[in-house]
């Protein structure tokens, strides 16, 4: 029996893309997974403050009234990538049809914090990431909020958690 070029190249082809695809695919798997997760430890409570969380398949959720009076808007995403839960938060204030952005942190840690002023201090909680396949997708987060004195929250706020 003789193997032809053409049947060695599909053959070497195929091995070398099952021995990327593989451990890449279990790598992402793995470190998206609640129970592969680095970052353990001390379990960060919204003891006193509100529970703000979401996802990135949820409209933007009434958080809240600046001083102004103008409602602002917030909107969560979460992902672990390697182990790590990391975030992203964006606010606006709408003011008829328009909107302006108060602020947006693309990219924050568990246990960090981030202010916005005339808003609040937000300190994420935890993060996890949506369905994942061949690569993690955006998931979920939580941040525990602590309003600024300014700042009056929307009714259906929950405090504690």
């Amino acid at each position: 029996m003789s193997i032809r070029p053409a049947r060695v190249r599909a053959i070497v082809v195929a091995i070398l893309v099952l021995a990327f695809i593989i451990p890449w695919t279990y790598a992402h798997i793995a470190y998206a997974w609640r129970w592969k997760r680095f970052q353990t430890g001390t379990r960060i409570t919204c003891q006193d403050r509100y529970l703000v969380s979401g996802n990135p398949h949820q409209p933007s959720q009434l958080l809240g009234n600046l001083s102004s009076g103008l409602p602002v808007l917030v909107r969560v995403k979460g992902e672990v990538v390697i182990g790590t839960e990391t975030a992203s938060l964006g606010l606006s204030a709408v003011d008829g049809e328009n909107f302006h952005r108060l602020g947006l942190v693309t990219e924050i840690h568990r246990g960090e914090s981030t202010t916005i002023a005339g808003v609040g201090t937000f300190t994420l909680k935890e993060a996890h990431s949506g369905t994942v396949w061949f690569t993690p997708n955006p998931g979920g987060a939580a941040f525990c909020f602590d309003p600024d004195p300014t700042f009056t929250m929307n009714n259906f706020a929950q405090q504690g958690h």
